[in-house]
């Protein structure tokens, strides 16, 4: 039986995720962890060491220019874990509701709420640059994630970072990838990094079909790519939702061959990554 392209295109996209949440779990958390570092050692005039920490946050920051958010779309175990509990929750949603539809939020609220992310990380920072955030690090979801899957399942000493995952996942279940709109300080950082034009996902809207905005409604962060955005994960699911084909990369909306560009992004990222993980 053959498959269709959107579906080709979905179990790639599964299948690098997998490979990435096995193989390289911690790469948000070191990348994060060098945020703070740096933050720290400026704030208290101390010599910025090449840690591993600095290097991986270095490539993904370098990464990121060249090819947009793939890391958050690809390779975060955190982003991974989102889809995982989303799609469960969505399944159960429909089963139990008897709709087709699951929970959304009015896109106003979610917009104002995409906020939350820059507030926290400009929160983090503060603390770091001042020198206080050992004094909270006990609260911090993203680090008790980190220990999970570094095998260390205990939450001694980790109560309130312990009832914040638990509310992250409950948040998790309800909105598509909750934690990368809302509370996400490093994807605050990759949003807030300039993409080269080539790899901007840009759609020809004067061929568009009239009042359809599939494009919009498949996309886990709402964007209509009416303008171009830092919030783009690069997941893909607006170009394989648009019955045209309308949507691609760069200023003249180039096409290709998706799955072998998103292998060789894939393999780049895990290459550049690998020695500092």
């Amino acid at each position: 039986m053959k498959i269709k392209k959107k579906d080709r295109n979905r179990l790639v996209r599964a299948v690098i995720q997998i490979a990435f949440f096995f193989l390289a779990p911690g790469l948000f958390s070191a990348a994060f962890a060098g945020v703070r570092y740096l933050a720290g050692q400026i704030g208290g005039l101390e010599l910025i060491e090449p840690t591993a920490f600095v290097k991986v946050l270095l490539i993904l920051l370098a990464y990121t220019v060249v090819f947009g958010r793939f890391f958050c779309g690809y390779a975060c175990a955190f982003g991974t874990l989102g889809d995982a509990v989303y799609e469960a929750s969505a399944f159960l949603q429909r089963k139990l509701r008897k709709k087709k539809k699951p929970f959304k939020l009015p896109e106003p609220a979610l917009r104002k709420l995409q906020y939350i992310k820059y507030i926290l990380l400009v929160g983090i920072l503060a603390l770091c640059f001042l020198g206080y955030y050992s004094k909270v690090s006990k609260a911090d979801p993203w680090e008790l994630f980190a220990s999970f899957i570094a095998g260390n399942f205990s939450l001694k000493g980790f109560l309130w970072a312990g009832i914040a995952l638990g509310i992250i996942l409950i948040g998790m279940c309800l909105v598509e990838r909750f934690f990368c709109q809302f509370l996400c300080p490093m994807g605050a950082v990759f949003a807030l990094m300039p993409t080269i034009p080539a790899s901007v996902l840009v759609k020809d809207k004067e061929n568009c079909i009239k009042g359809c905005s599939l494009c919009k409604r498949t996309c886990p962060m709402e964007l209509s790519l009416e303008d171009p955005s830092g919030e783009c994960i690069q997941c893909g699911s607006c170009t394989d939702a648009c019955p045209k084909g309308n949507i691609g990369k760069g200023i003249k909306n180039r096409k290709g061959n998706e799955i072998a560009a998103v292998v060789i992004k894939a393999a780049i990222l895990f290459g550049v990554c690998y020695p500092w993980i």
